[in-house]
């Protein structure tokens, strides 16, 4: 019985040997049929199989570097000066008020908050977190303000948009602060942002042109109520912890601000969405990974953000206060304050790639639509002795004459070509060579000389 099955083994290994040979015979392929011809000596096959795997190898070799240079080069920059044409989104400017311990003390009175002098420190940890809460391990203890709902605190103590904004104007006009300043949640709790795209709702947006006459290509001025934080980002962005200080300036009451900015646009080309992320090294807003629950669209920001609260969740098991409200029944008690406090230096800086220093590992991809923006320069003016409420302005310091286009250098058609080329150039062979050998291998008859 065992003989039987192995003379039928080698009998089906003869039988394919000759098919093999027959398939190299017959293919208009370069080399297999001076491999199993007759009329040549068997030294010289010999000889030529060796230049035929090394052919191989050369090919094998090259492919895999066209394919290489494919996947890091697929993408370059040209620069565009065709200006006449442009409409340049004003930049998205986002205002979060800061803290002032003279408004928490007053406020905890009228609150009825006992022992609010004792509570300052706390209040305003909490109010306005920033990453640590050293106050909830110092002064909390056996207080039923330390176990309160922390994010109905902040709602009471932040000063609503209507109470925070005393006035607005674009280019001299006034305008409505509320209607174009909407609430958005960020890492400093809910702070106000015009031109941006997380908003939500009907909302217009700020454009400047470089057909306009004025050598100031857009002006954004506001005055507030309180101190504030404002940051310049693009309509895609969410201000984070980690936001450049260059494009963020701090304004107390009565200081003056003006920031000067300049914006380069980046135009992506039809065929750059077909690019995997992972090759173009970008993401465009609608590109939202399927775990980003609290975010409609995609950029570098957004991806920090998420970042982090997964890192929270996973050393904590629960995430601060002021994050978005789809995560509300994870959010921290006093044991998790003091929990993101004690790893506060890993979640709150970023760890810088190619090192071993403490901090978030995330892999973010910018922003494929995100402009380039230059902060040309700052100034910021004391409060006089005497408090009066003054601006702070947002000036485009130049009008727009260049742009950055995004464009495809090597298509997947353009890596099917190189290879077409390469297989052409060292075995003769084409497309048709493959469907040859299908055929001879798998439907050709079974019958051989």
């Amino acid at each position: 019985m065992k003989i039987q099955l192995v003379n039928k083994i080698l009998e089906h290994i003869l039988l394919l040997y000759r098919r093999m040979k027959y398939t190299c015979r017959n293919l208009t392929v370069h080399g297999p049929s001076y491999l199993v011809r007759k009329d040549v000596h068997i030294v010289y096959r010999i000889i030529y199989f060796i230049i035929y795997v090394h052919v191989w190898i050369i090919a094998v070799a090259t492919i895999r570097k066209y394919y290489d240079h494919y996947q890091e080069n697929t993408i370059r920059f040209t620069t565009r000066t065709d200006y006449l044409d442009w409409n340049t989104t004003f930049a998205s400017v986002t205002v979060c008020e800061i803290a002032n311990i003279e408004k928490i003390w007053t406020l905890s009175k009228l609150f009825d908050m006992q022992e609010g002098d004792k509570y300052d420190r706390f209040l305003a940890e909490i109010i306005f977190f920033s990453g640590t809460c050293f106050s909830c391990t110092s002064s909390c203890s056996n207080t039923t303000l330390c176990s309160r709902d922390y994010s109905a605190i902040v709602s009471k103590f932040r000063t609503p948009c209507k109470h925070l904004f005393k006035s607005c104007k674009w280019n001299g006009r006034d305008i409505n602060c509320c209607k174009h300043f909407k609430p958005l949640q960020t890492e400093y709790g809910t702070c106000y942002s015009i031109n941006n795209k997380h908003v939500g709702g009907n909302h217009k947006m700020f454009f400047t042109s470089a057909l306009t006459k004025n050598p100031e290509a857009g002006v954004l001025e506001i005055t507030l109520s309180q101190d504030y934080e404002s940051f310049i980002h693009s309509p895609e962005d969410i201000p984070f912890w980690n936001m450049e200080y260059d494009r963020r300036i701090t304004t107390l009451y009565g200081a003056e601000a003006t920031v000067r900015f300049s914006i380069m646009d980046v135009v992506n080309e039809p065929e750059v969405p077909l690019i995997a992320p992972e090759v173009r090294q970008c993401r465009f807003p609608d590109e939202v990974p399927g775990s980003y629950i609290a975010f409609k669209q995609y950029s570098y920001s957004v991806c920090i953000i998420q970042c982090r609260i997964e890192a929270q969740l996973k050393l904590c098991n629960c995430t601060h206060h002021l994050s978005p409200v789809q995560y509300k029944d994870r959010y921290c008690g006093l044991e998790g304050l003091k929990c993101l406090t004690k790893h506060y230096q890993t979640l709150r800086k970023l760890q810088v790639p190619g090192t071993n220093e403490t901090g978030l590992n995330c892999d973010c991809l910018p922003s494929c639509t995100e402009p380039d923006y230059n902060v040309v320069s700052k100034k910021l003016l004391e409060p006089e002795k005497e408090l009066k409420v003054k601006p702070a302005r947002f000036i485009l310091n130049n009008r727009p004459y260049q742009r950055v286009t995004r464009q495809v250098a090597r298509t997947t058609l353009d890596l099917v070509v190189a290879i077409g080329n390469c297989f052409g150039l060292c075995f003769g062979g084409s497309l048709l060579s493959i469907v040859e050998i299908i055929y001879y291998l798998c439907f050709k008859r079974w019958k051989f000389a």
